[in-house]
């Protein structure tokens, strides 16, 4: 702001002193002001950015958390369920299981065949005889389409320690199969329970499931390669042990699993021996028996009873 000289026209010279002190005092008022609102944007601006960074860091970290614990594809309700259309076993395609979300629930098969749910820990002793028994076995109900098996790979504690961290590297690389070769699945199971180190005697590490599933899969598979050597589900493999381990349990009166194999048999605990060929197909027969009593206690006109999976019916259709 300047002094105008008509400004001083007429003026003392004391009035023209005073006057130019007052404009130099609000010159000097003015600086002041605009210096202040330009610090004032200045952290404004620094804190605005500051913000900024941390909201793209809490992102990257966000994302990377999630992706971390993450399930894999074809394992929504954290097992991955298969099905058979006569000829053929197929695994049901399905979303991840998203991290800090809850389990999907499996899908209740058609009338007439019998949900099996069977939580795996590949260091598991009992778990390698239950399929060693009952594995071609239940290849052949779900083939037919006499079942839906869901297979939910899990490590416990008891046998993570047991086997030296084999029972984590197993349920990794399962999990690795069911999102990559989800078809090959039944496979790879059984080469993982077949490699386990109590059965076998045989250490086994990292590198070792790498090529037991390689061989079960009939040719390296890189994605899979890659995943079991980056632990791509060791998380979320701790995360559904634990919630296994804690319960409660999807779909089932069951509240925990203490040992594996848990089998169940629409949602009831199979009782019986892993080892014996005949006692899960009786265990079946009793589920559906006092299911199919329950409904004719109900007064149920139109129930029809569930057939029941036999091994003469899957030997004759070999």
């Amino acid at each position: 702001m300047t002094i105008d000289k008509k400004q001083l026209e007429g003026l003392t010279k004391k009035e023209r002193r005073e006057l130019q002190r007052e404009m130099a005092r609000i010159k000097r008022e003015t600086d002041r002001k605009r210096r202040k609102r330009r610090k004032v944007l200045g952290i404004s601006g620094l804190i605005l950015l500051i913000v900024a960074i941390i909201a793209a860091v809490a992102l990257v970290v966000w994302t990377q958390l999630r992706l971390a614990n993450e399930g894999p594809e074809n394992m929504a309700s954290d097992g991955i369920v298969l099905t058979g259309d006569g000829q053929t076993i197929s695994a049901m395609p399905t979303g991840a299981h998203g991290w800090l979300e809850p389990a999907a629930d499996v899908p209740e098969p058609e009338e007439g065949i019998v949900p099996l749910t069977v939580y795996v820990d590949y260091g598991s002793q009992d778990a390698a005889a239950f399929f060693a028994t009952n594995g071609e076995q239940l290849q052949q109900w779900l083939t037919y389409g006499f079942v839906q098996l869901e297979i939910k790979p899990i490590a416990l504690d008891q046998y993570d320690e047991a086997t030296d961290n084999y029972s984590t590297l197993a349920a990794n690389a399962a999990a690795c199969v069911a999102n990559f070769a989800p078809t090959n699945f039944l496979a790879v199971n059984t080469a993982l329970l077949d490699a386990n180190p109590l059965v076998t005697d045989t250490a086994i590490d990292k590198a070792g499931v790498s090529k037991a599933v390689a061989t079960a899969l009939g040719g390296e598979n890189t994605d899979i390669s890659t995943c079991i050597a980056n632990d791509r589900y060791a998380n979320w493999v701790a995360t559904v042990s634990q919630n296994a381990a804690n319960g409660p349990l999807q779909g089932t009166d069951v509240q925990k699993v203490a040992h594996a194999p848990l089998v169940l048999v629409d949602g009831k605990k199979f009782t019986g021996k892993n080892d014996e060929s005949t006692d899960l197909l009786s265990f079946i027969s009793e589920v559906l028996a006092a299911e199919q009593k329950a409904k004719e206690g109900e007064g149920s006109e139109e129930s029809t009873p569930t057939p029941t999976p036999t091994g003469s019916a899957t030997e004759g259709a070999k």
